[in-house]
């Protein structure tokens, strides 16, 4: 067998702006059906590669808040500085009031979040790859429930099941030795969770280019990515 894990946010599908929504009314009490603010929301898109857990949104939402026209170099050095000092109870608030207000979201306004959320076309070349040979796998810090939820049918490891794992690479190299496949892949639009990674044998690191990486990444198309896997 060949394994194939995959994150969810930014590989499978757009979610930016249902983070983007969520975080906005957590932070600055916006309704979250508001429309989103082109000029604020580009600057979310643009840093958002800085983000692998959610609380992380807290200080990226108190950079965007607090200084405007920052450099590229002192909005991340802004960010780093609050990740280095971080004030726990109030991210500890966030986070729990974030993954709130996504569960009701989701439960009571599903067609909304379905017009925030855009299918990636990845995930449709996935779909096509034959079950009996591949064994895929969603490794992301995403709740289960809001992944289940897309109809998607393969392993799901969610946030619930990430929680005593510094980085998803825990997860991955104990699952890659228990299941001993002949290769196995990991596809990830974010390198914080990639490095990691780099010297798990037998696996090979996709940077999925087509989320939301770093200012200054390359990565894969979907096109070239699919086919790497598919070889």
């Amino acid at each position: 067998m060949i394994t194939v894990f995959l994150d969810f946010d930014g590989v499978l599908f757009d979610t930016l702006k249902e983070a983007y929504v969520l975080c906005r009314h957590v932070c600055f009490g916006t309704d979250i059906f508001e429309p989103i603010e082109s000029e604020i929301y580009k600057k979310f898109f643009r840093y958002k590669f800085l983000v692998f857990n959610s609380w992380q949104y807290f200080y990226l939402m108190k950079v965007i808040k607090e200084y405007n026209n920052l450099s590229d170099e002192e909005f991340i050095n802004k960010y780093n500085y609050y990740i280095n000092n971080r004030i726990k109870n109030e991210e500890d608030l966030f986070e729990k009031t974030y993954m709130e207000k996504r569960k009701w979201l989701i439960e009571n306004y599903p067609e909304y979040v379905d017009k925030l959320e855009e299918k990636f076309p990845f995930m449709d070349m996935i779909n096509t790859l034959d079950k009996t040979k591949y064994d895929i796998v969603i490794v992301s810090r995403k709740n289960s429930f809001a992944i289940k939820r897309k109809g998607i049918d393969y392993k799901i490891i969610g946030k619930e099941e990430l929680l005593n794992v510094v980085n998803k690479s825990e997860f991955l190299e104990t699952y890659i030795k228990e299941n001993k496949p002949e290769k196995a892949f990991f596809v990830d639009d974010n390198s914080h969770n990639l490095h990691p990674c780099k010297d798990i044998k037998n696996l090979t690191c996709i940077l999925a280019g087509w989320g939301n990486i770093g200012i200054d990444e390359i990565g894969y198309t979907q096109e070239q990515a699919f086919n790497l896997i598919r070889e």
